[in-house]
């Protein structure tokens, strides 16, 4: 991706926080010279990524056949549209555009297909008592019956990435006068969009 210095971030303790609260990565494989795109959640574990995904899948062929390869898995956190009417420059010179501020992962490593049965319940379990709590839910994979279960985890295939590198693009305005970030900074702070408010909370997590 085009990074300019000052959009770059590769500090695993912003990186990581961003891809657990924002899990639902993109994965891109190469198959056959044509870039192919999985949309995918992802749990993060000691420098692993892993996800599932159904045996009917083309992907599940591709990497049988294929065995590890590297890959790129793509994660989107908040983004926000920026307006000149933000920018206190406006009204010194008229010269300036909107733009689009946001935040990306970009995570690199070598995946493998992960088809041990005990394994796949383990990545469902720990996947699911993740999310159900931020539900304020308790259910848990083992209240669905035990032989719905297993027919279920037959026809899954687990992925597992080491990961190599990972690097982030975090743009919130840092290319703009200090007087323009913060007028961005400021709306986006008081905004009713979440994201706004959250890609406002990340930039003064980075600037810390």
């Amino acid at each position: 991706m085009y990074l300019p210095t000052h959009f770059k971030e590769d500090r695993p303790e912003i990186l990581i926080p961003l891809i657990q609260e924002y899990p639902l990565g993109t994965l891109i494989t190469v198959q056959e010279d044509h870039a192919q795109a999985n949309h995918l959640p992802w749990l993060y574990e000691n420098h692993l990524l892993q996800a599932h995904i159904p045996r009917v899948n083309p992907l599940y062929d591709f990497l049988k056949q294929s065995g590890k390869i590297d890959v790129l898995v793509i994660f989107q956190g908040p983004q926000a549209y920026v307006t000149p009417s933000w920018y206190p420059s406006k009204k010194e010179t008229g010269k300036v555009v909107p733009t689009w501020n946001y935040s990306v992962v970009h995570v690199r490593g070598k995946i493998a297909l992960q088809e041990d049965k005990s394994w796949i319940r383990q990545h469902l379990e720990a996947s699911t008592n993740l999310h159900e709590a931020s539900r304020n839910s308790d259910w848990e994979v083992g209240d669905a019956p035990e032989q719905f279960t297993d027919s279920m985890i037959a026809v899954l295939c687990g992925l597992e990435i080491q990961i190599e590198s990972m690097l982030g693009k975090i743009k919130f305005s840092q290319n703009r006068t200090e007087e323009d970030r913060q007028g961005v900074m400021q709306h986006l702070s008081q905004s009713d969009i979440t994201e706004d408010v959250k890609l406002a909370q990340l930039a003064e997590q980075i600037r810390k």
